[in-house]
């Protein structure tokens, strides 16, 4: 059954077996039969503070790995935005005009570099595998360390983020958001990295502590950074990150495409499957770990 307004789905979860959306207490309170609540995104922080769901026998699972693709080719798209000058060269073009001025000195290349990736789950993975056609070195940290992959020779636990940090000149932060990776990058992390430095998150914010972000990028030590996730959405008028000009923003909108739409159903529907045969759901969330 699909719904449209509040009303609509309070009127139709009493009898449900599976909610595919984000529910609030009224709506679990109103839901007599219901086994799962299928999340439409991979992220599900936002459930965490939500006790009657967490503490329930609900099972909650997340769209892990469909947003994947497309979160990865925001990440580069952010990246190259940055190191190209794009933004330059769009207000030119908006304003008519060719020009070589200093922007003709300012960009600069990805090969050569060394990419950090903290959160090395599906998009940290699908990072990797496009990192890997420019030329770069990787590293990783992620709470689940192992020995890596045909791009990642290691992955490094979470107390080796330091080391990782050292030797960064490209972070990219795809990290779930969780009571362990709030603000797990402040000033101390940020001045641990090389002069120059760039960081690009698309995962969470609120992983980012941003005036400690705002001051490193307002000092020159980071070269710049690339954002579609701030700790507050909207970000406030008064943000810094808004007029600073090695800053691109976008709009929480890196897992936006069609082709993730798909996923996200299909992953639905495979767990309406499983529910109905009685075998092991996919995707289910650690509702203590948060993710």
């Amino acid at each position: 059954v699909r719904v449209s307004t509040p009303d609509e789905l309070l009127a139709e979860i009493v009898d449900a077996d599976i909610l595919y959306g984000r529910p609030d207490a009224k709506v679990l309170a109103a839901a007599k039969n219901l086994k799962l609540v299928q999340s439409q995104s991979a992220g599900v922080d936002f459930l965490m503070n939500f006790p009657e769901l967490v503490e329930s026998d609900v099972v909650l699972s997340n769209t892990r790995g469909a947003h994947a693709p497309s979160i990865a080719e925001h990440a580069f798209a952010l990246l190259l935005s940055l190191t190209r000058k794009i933004p330059a060269s769009l207000d030119y073009q908006h304003k008519h005009q060719w020009r070589w001025d200093g922007a003709y000195r300012e960009p600069r290349e990805i090969m050569g570099s060394t990419v950090g990736i903290l959160g090395y789950g599906q998009i940290g993975r699908a990072i990797a595998q496009r990192a890997s056609g420019f030329e770069v070195q990787m590293l990783a940290v992620d709470v689940h360390p192992g020995s890596g992959d045909r791009f990642v020779d290691t992955v490094w636990p979470v107390d080796r983020l330091h080391d990782m940090l050292m030797l960064t000149d490209i972070l990219m932060v795809a990290a779930p958001l969780t009571k362990e990776t709030h603000h797990m990058l402040g000033a101390k992390e940020f001045a641990a990295m090389p002069p120059g430095s760039i960081v690009i998150a698309v995962s969470r914010g609120g992983i980012i502590d941003e005036p400690a972000l705002a001051e490193s990028l307002a000092s020159g030590h980071l070269w710049g950074a690339g954002m579609d996730v701030n700790e507050i959405e909207p970000v406030a008028a008064d943000s810094p990150f808004w007029d600073m000009p090695n800053v691109v923003m976008s709009h929480h909108l890196a897992g936006s495409s069609w082709q993730k739409e798909r996923r996200c159903v299909e992953i639905l529907v495979e767990n309406v499957r499983r529910l109905q045969d009685g075998a092991d759901l996919i995707n289910v969330v650690d509702k203590t770990a948060g993710y």
